[in-house]
């Protein structure tokens, strides 16, 4: 937890035949961080394993098996065992292809069956508002084909002619024309055209010219046309049941197709890790190269597991330990050994405060990981700011509830589904919270001596320290004594995170220096403010003035003068930067107070109680949102930059879903 696991840089030398077997029990181990294989350090005889063609085919395969599932709303069904060539990525490929265009048929002919169908209700749609139209005028279809001016031709076109079938229709018609398009989809628009009978041939020229195919027509419509108006909705009628009948199609086959879809989605996903990890890897006529980062302390299980499950036919060799910190700089990039990347092993409940150390970077190899210290300094950071034991208690159940959801895998939606993911850390940052409550004696804003009878052991809101003869509040005093102890703390882990790398020089010109100039400056100044702020004191003892310029002359010799410069400044901003816990503390109690009182305190009565109920529920809410952030700031910006780069590189180990068909031998 304090440092990342030590890793080995190993080579795997596999017979071809037992690649599966060697991918399947990476995968199952999720121990092997793999590593292309450098085209200068290929052995001779080999060559790049060419899968150029199938990472190509592995992505489009994915996607098409993810369209499935969306397509048919499979949701969390059991998988079907397939027996699948998981031998032969040549063979898989073939296999998941022709499975998925297998079903892909029968989805599209659902979906052109639907698609024709939406379009002839649309075009029936818009024939029934016709008759609607000529029935409350009182006219006839047969007087108004007798007149020559019923005529209706429908049919389909592409959205970049449709205003072109319509423009020429109009003008063929000499404007007596009704044109509606019925439906729409990426592809194709159908439409509608109503006109006199006389320019039937004409426009049927027209449409054909312009590309678009022609419907059938309608027929055989009484000519009254409340009467052909029914004829159109009984048709109307069975379109409907028709697409009622695709629908139940549909779920049908979403049902006998869904398990194996889901497995078919678990192939596609070996297929591709498979395909990216063959890759970075090369091979000879009968034997595969690999290389990876593997924790040390599971070299020797990984080696005898390994040989077992491929029956001897893998050999592992193990690279000599580098330290990448100590290698030369000079020399091109490309001969330099790659760092290893790093794997952090920590307890289940510190994830999500390791998730927090992670977002501001990975821990370097060689990095001291801070974790073990922010599981005490960030909650006791967050209990200073928002104390509170009657809060702290409510935040806690609140937490222990989430942490519960988390447990069962259950999801509360994508607002909260965060804090669901943070359960652990809410329940740490309510413990600090009720501790420094029943310290501060803060009960929902009220103190507990008023409450409980009990004096607060250390309040806030009381006591000044004279410095001279200035009055300053003791809980502002203390934040800054906290300030200046956190800081330096940050300063020594740096110190000893470049003397672990045997960086004994930058060790001292820097961190060391810095701590040093910073120690000694917080002495001078703290006899300064205890004799009344009488600057003079530090002329009177010849070591003051020597001992806080001494390190800032050696850094500015060793960094340059602007380096010193910003030490200096650094220093005293972030010095000051932790009186945001006093400025928080104070804003705490006040709000809740404040509300109180406008509702009619310090009176006890419904409506006092109701703002205290109020102001702690804003308190909870809003404030607990701020002090997070100001909790946050101290840490990644003070304390992070005296010791913590987080420029490592992340643990990414080789997976798989399980294979039900490659057994492990052994």
């Amino acid at each position: 937890m304090l440092r990342p696991d030590r890793m080995r840089h190993v080579s795997i030398v596999v017979a071809k035949d037992q690649l599966p077997n060697l991918l399947a029990y990476a995968g199952s181990k999720r121990l092997f961080h793999l590593t292309e294989v450098e085209v200068e350090k290929l052995p001779e005889g080999s060559e790049r394993y060419e899968v150029g063609e199938l990472l190509t085919k592995a992505s489009i395969i994915r996607n098409r098996v993810v369209a499935l599932i969306s397509a048919l709303h499979i949701g969390d069904i059991p998988r079907l065992n397939l027996k699948a060539p998981l031998d032969n990525l040549q063979e898989l490929a073939r296999f998941l292809d022709d499975e998925t265009l297998r079903i892909e048929r029968s989805i599209r002919q659902i979906e052109d069956s639907q698609g024709k169908i939406e379009a002839e209700k649309e075009e029936a749609w818009e024939l029934s508002r016709f008759l609607s139209g000529l029935e409350n005028v009182g006219v006839s279809l047969d007087a108004l084909a007798g007149s020559g001016f019923l005529t209706s031709l429908s049919g389909e076109a592409t959205p970049e002619s449709i205003s072109s079938v319509q423009r020429e229709l109009d003008q063929k018609t000499s404007g007596n024309l009704i044109f509606a398009i019925t439906s729409t989809s990426e592809k194709s628009q159908t439409f509608l055209a109503i006109f006199p009978d006389n320019f039937r041939e004409d426009a049927k020229r027209v449409i054909g010219a312009l590309g678009a195919k022609l419907s059938p027509p309608w027929t055989d419509l009484p000519s009254d046309p409340k009467k052909a108006k029914e004829t159109v909705d009984l048709r109307l009628s069975q379109l409907e049941s028709r697409s009622l009948k695709l629908e139940e199609d549909e779920r049908r086959l979403a049902k006998d197709e869904g398990s194996r879809i889901k497995s078919l989605a678990i192939l596609s996903e070996i297929f591709d890790a498979r395909t990216k990890a063959l890759a970075d890897s090369s091979s000879t006529q009968a034997t595969v190269l690999m290389q990876a980062w593997i924790p040390e302390r599971s070299l020797k299980n990984i080696e005898m597991e390994l040989s077992r499950a491929c029956d001897g036919l893998a050999t592992l060799y193990a690279e000599e330990e580098i330290n990448p910190h100590n290698t030369p700089v000079e020399g091109p990039a490309k001969e330099r050994d790659p760092a290893p990347p790093t794997l952090v092993r920590a307890p289940v409940w510190t994830r999500p405060l390791q998730s927090v150390i992670d977002n501001f970077g990975i821990p370097g190899y060689n990095e001291t990981n801070p974790l073990l210290f922010m599981i005490v300094t960030f909650p006791v950071m967050y209990g200073l700011m928002f104390g509170d034991f009657g809060e702290g208690p409510l935040i806690l159940l609140l937490g222990l509830f989430l942490w519960r959801t988390k447990k069962k895998g259950k999801s509360l939606g994508d607002f909260f589904q965060p804090f669901v993911n943070g359960a652990e850390l809410i329940v740490m940052l309510a413990i600090g919270i009720t501790i420094f409550g029943l310290i501060f004696g803060d009960f929902f804003g009220f103190d507990s001596s008023t409450i409980f009878g009990f004096r607060p052991i250390f309040s806030p809101l009381e006591g000044e320290v004279s410095v001279g003869n200035v009055t300053v509040p003791r809980y502002m005093v203390f934040t800054l004594a906290f300030g200046v102890f956190h800081l330096l703390f940050g300063m020594s882990l740096g110190v000893y995170n470049l003397v672990r790398r045997s960086e004994w020089k930058e060790a001292f010109f820097g961190p060391f220096c810095w701590a040093w100039f910073y120690a000694a400056g917080v002495f001078v100044i703290a006899q300064i403010a205890l004799a009344g702020f009488k600057f003079s004191i530090a002329l009177q003892n010849p070591l003051y003035l020597p001992l806080v310029f001494a390190p800032l002359v050696l850094s500015a010799w060793r960094e340059g003068g602007m380096h010193a410069m910003e030490l200096f400044i650094q220093s005293i901003s972030n010095t000051f930067s932790y009186l945001r816990i006093w400025a928080l503390n104070l804003a705490d109690f006040y709000v809740k107070f404040a509300i109180f009182l406008a509702l009619g305190g310090p009176a006890i009565n419904p409506f006092s109680l109701l703002g205290a109920a109020l102001g702690n529920l804003l308190v909870m809410i809003l404030e607990g949102l701020i002090v997070f952030v100001q909790d946050l700031r101290l840490h990644w910006v003070e304390w992070f930059g005296k010791f913590y780069e987080g420029t490592g590189i992340p643990f990414s180990p080789y997976h798989e879903p399980p294979s039900w068909t490659v057994p492990l031998n052994g």
